[in-house]
């Protein structure tokens, strides 16, 4: 089985769900990048028997970037200018 690694921009952002190459065009990496986020387990997924098409649904895509969002820095300084 030959997989296309190019990202593809999905024909409709309000889907339910999207699949990888939607998914890698949504969070602007490749297609290896979500398959190895998926591989991980950092990325939830669906999918109906294995080897079939893999599934991501928004709310999925909605945790991943709340558990991976950047905090914002601890101010070092202590003393108001």
């Amino acid at each position: 089985m030959v997989r296309s690694a190019t990202p593809t921009r999905p024909a409709d952002f309000n889907a339910p769900y999207f699949d990888v190459r939607e998914v890698a065009w949504l969070m602007k990496c490749s297609v290896r990048t979500v398959r190895r986020r998926l591989a991980a387990g950092r990325l939830a997924y669906s999918q109906e028997a294995k080897g079939g098409l893999i599934l991501i649904s928004q709310e999925d895509l909605a945790r991943y970037y709340e558990a991976n969002r950047i905090k914002s820095l601890k101010r070092w300084r202590t003393d108001p200018c």
